[in-house]
């Protein structure tokens, strides 16, 4: 299939050359776009742009790469969005994804290469980037090879989807699922926009008086640890501290302790007492406060990265992004006088997404009972029927630890480990799992076989990995990808519709999303967003498939606050305040109970993601 087969009045290939500085809103310096039916060019220079100069109409295609970045200039230059578009960089991650081993990076130059076409030379990109980022003033000669550069972009997003016009769009299937990608990055670029509210003034403090407080909290954290020597952690001790303890850790081949992020983060779930050293780790080691973004409004603004894991979620920068950043750092999430956001997330998504793909009724009913894990341990046999959080919090504790194990694909020496179970109790309550829930169990383990055996997975809106040859595969990664996947497909369809109501999303977070409103409408604002999250369950998972939320409030003057990074902000906030810094603030609260904010049902009159057919 070819793009004239397409039967569109226009397919516009298009690139913007524009100025992102840190934290701000793009400088557009040029447009150039290619209408590969007609074959008309545009090239337009800043100063040039008043209305659109194409069609934005459903029969009217647009085709970029990295496209939420043209969007984003749209928004710049006070155009509506398209009505019609597909981003051949998602397109081409998708084709590719799990063909190779390693970290690939899909720039536009890696995706025409890969499919022999034509390029420009790399060190020209660099040279005329630079030029760019220079923000001018450009001679005349300067303005035609800007845009003569553009315009080379243009002609290689061209060729890329005249190549892989066929795999994007080899039925009406296919197509839609590139289209509703292709909408989700006008919702990324509406998002990127808005960003993040953040106290700037606390942000200011914490950057000019961090290495001095640094060492201050390195002496009061370590007091219960006592593993640091100075400014330096010391791993013969931090042995000395687990032995004493009796928590277990896991050790590399030469028998030292994995002292990685991760490891530390994952042995915090179980023991909360690493919880401030790990915190304390991360902040010594990899925080980096001046990387944070922030515009000069005070909002947090970076690229989202759509689609940059093999799951096809976002992955924006870990030291970028607020919620890329530590825990604690999350409290500078604050609302301006008189406004509010909120942070709405899915109830045990995964869960869901595993009870309904799998169509196992005993995991269904877990999941709606409102406590899977409870509900596990009393359809395993594990406590009477009667049983409750609080009469058989032990229980509870050790079932939750296997539900949450099978999503991560974890063995039972792992889930052992990570729950402080022996190793016999781990394989009897994971072998319990498997006979309570067999419909889920012959699910997952067809899907990991068919992963191994080269097979495609696939989301219900046609997200797709599959193992190239002699690439190495993780065998439970592969049990856990459906869940995410479809996850990010939920994600993608609640963003959307969102953000084409006019809610200010300000970003979304993997299983949840940010939003933003008056506070005085803040509760209209929580309201619409769970029911546009609750029918974005339904359209992945199938109709009556609700999948439930819950939202956490807060309204200036208090500040957002993650659970797990509280403690540390205290202690930053103590030292800084007696350094002579700032206030800390107080935090919000959480809403779990509909009755408090109502949501709208399905039937109630709302603009619903628009039709998607070609």
């Amino acid at each position: 299939m070819t793009p004239n087969a397409l039967s569109y009045a226009a397919i516009w290939a298009l690139d913007f050359e524009f100025i992102a500085r840190d934290g701000e809103h793009p400088e557009v310096v040029c447009l150039v776009a290619h209408d590969l039916i007609s074959g008309r060019w545009v090239r337009i220079w800043q100063g040039g742009f008043t209305a659109p100069p194409f069609s934005l109409a459903a029969d009217t295609l647009f085709v970029g790469y990295s496209a939420a970045a043209e969007w984003s200039c749209f928004i710049a230059l006070g155009w509506p969005m398209p009505a019609r578009c597909i981003d051949l960089y998602a397109e081409f991650i998708r084709i590719t994804n799990g063909a190779f081993d390693g970290k690939l990076f899909p720039s536009l130059l890696a995706a025409a290469a890969h499919f022999g076409i034509a390029t420009t030379d790399a060190d020209h990109k660099g040279v005329m980037r630079d030029l760019i980022l220079s923000g001018g003033p450009w001679t005349d000669a300067q303005k035609r090879d800007i845009l003569d550069y553009c315009a080379a972009d243009v002609r290689m997003t061209a060729d890329l989807l005249r190549t892989i016009c066929p795999a994007v769009c080899r039925d009406p299937a296919t197509l839609g699922g590139a289209l509703l990608r292709g909408r989700y990055t006008c919702a990324v670029a509406r998002m990127e926009w808005n960003g993040t509210p953040i106290d700037v003034a606390t942000l200011t403090r914490l950057r000019n008086g961090w290495e001095d407080i640094k060492v201050d909290l390195i002496a009061d954290i370590d007091q219960r640890y006592g593993v640091f020597a100075g400014t330096s952690f010391v791993a013969s001790r931090f042995a000395s501290y687990l032995d004493a303890q009796q928590i277990p850790w896991p050790r590399l081949l030469s028998g030292q302790l994995m002292l990685d992020d991760d490891t530390f983060r994952e042995r915090a779930k179980s023991f909360p007492t690493i919880a401030p050293l790990r915190e304390l780790r991360h902040a010594l080691g990899k925080m980096r406060l001046n990387s944070l973004a922030v515009g000069q409004d005070g909002r947090n603004r970076t690229g989202l990265m759509p689609f940059g894991s093999k799951t096809g979620r976002n992955q924006p920068s870990s030291s970028r992004f607020v919620f890329g950043t530590s825990r604690w750092l999350r409290s500078l999430i604050q609302p301006a006088p008189g406004r509010a956001v909120a942070y709405v997330d899915w109830s045990s998504q995964e869960i869901a997404i595993a009870a309904a793909l799998s169509g196992d009724d005993a995991l269904w009913e877990a999941y709606t009972s409102g406590d899977p894990y409870m509900a596990f341990a009393k359809q395993a046999g594990l406590v009477p029927p009667e049983a409750t959080k609080a009469t058989h919090k032990g229980e509870r504790q050790r079932a939750k630890a296997i539900v949450l194990g099978v999503g991560y694909g974890m063995s039972a020496e792992s889930m052992a480990l990570q729950a402080g179970l022996h190793l016999d109790e781990a394989r009897d309550l994971l072998l319990r799992h498997k006979l309570t829930y067999r419909q889920f169990w012959a699910w997952a383990t067809h899907n990991q076989n068919a992963g191994l055996l080269g097979l495609t997975l696939q989301t219900t809106y046609g997200w797709t990995w599959q193992a190239g040859f002699g690439t190495t595969v993780n065998p439970r990664s592969l049990l856990n990808w459906p869940m995410q996947a479809n996850g990010a497909e939920m994600m993608r369809l609640a963003c959307c519709e969102l953000t084409e109501q006019g809610v200010m999303v300000c970003c979304p977070v993997h299983d949840a999303l940010l939003v933003e409103g008056d506070a005085a409408g803040i509760d209209n604002v929580i309201a619409t967003t769970r029911a546009a999250m609750e029918r974005a369950g339904e359209l992945v998972l199938g109709a009556g498939r609700i999948v439930k939320t819950d939202a956490d409030v807060v309204r200036h003057p208090d500040r957002y606050a993650d659970e797990a990074g509280a403690e540390m902000w205290d202690r930053v906030m103590a030292r800084l305040n007696a350094r002579g810094g700032c206030e800390g603030g107080v935090r919000g609260g959480r809403i779990t109970d509909t009755d408090t904010v109502p949501v709208p049902s399905a039937t109630d009159t709302v603009t619903v993601y628009p039709s998607l057919s070609i």
